[in-house]
């Protein structure tokens, strides 16, 4: 599990800020504070990120927004696959980041269609020969999220 590093640095794509301590808390949890977080909450900032550093581990929300809300930048737009652009650009960028997609709905957006989170990590990988290391369902108040992502951390 990613035993191999002093320190885990890893990029979290999330825009619900609750969500995003419960994750950081996790996994400060799990790596016993080892972990260097890098947190964004948009398309626009993640890309940002990934052009400056590169990550050991990235935990991504599928639905996200197009960029950071600014003065004069103009209202960001809901991505509900923003996530998968996220995707793209770690593998664009050549990084072999492995990463886990976190989502609070029970279907990904994948090219317009409902993708049950179970199958969209098949899914992603057919259309688009991207391997993630999982998809796990977010549910508030339900620690079976950090179990998952627990699961899928020990086989890395």
């Amino acid at each position: 599990m990613l035993s191999n590093t002093n320190a885990v640095k890893c990029l979290i794509v999330e825009d619900d800020p609750f969500k995003m301590e419960g994750i950081r808390n996790y996994l400060n949890q799990i790596f016993a504070g080892k972990v260097i977080v890098f947190q964004c909450q948009a398309l626009a900032s993640a890309t940002a990120l990934l052009g400056l550093h590169s990550f050991d581990l990235a935990i991504i929300d599928m639905s996200i927004h197009s960029h950071e809300p600014e003065k004069g930048a103009g209202s960001p737009f809901p991505l509900s696959s923003g996530g998968l652009d996220v995707l793209f650009e770690i593998v664009y960028s050549g990084a072999s980041t492995p990463c886990i997609i976190l989502t609070q709905y029970p279907d990904i957006d994948i090219e317009s269609l409902p993708i049950p989170v179970d199958r969209a990590k098949q899914e992603i990988l057919d259309k688009f020969d991207i391997d993630v290391a999982g998809c796990v369902r977010y549910l508030e108040n339900d620690s079976q999220w950090k179990a998952d992502i627990l699961g899928i951390l020990e086989r890395l």
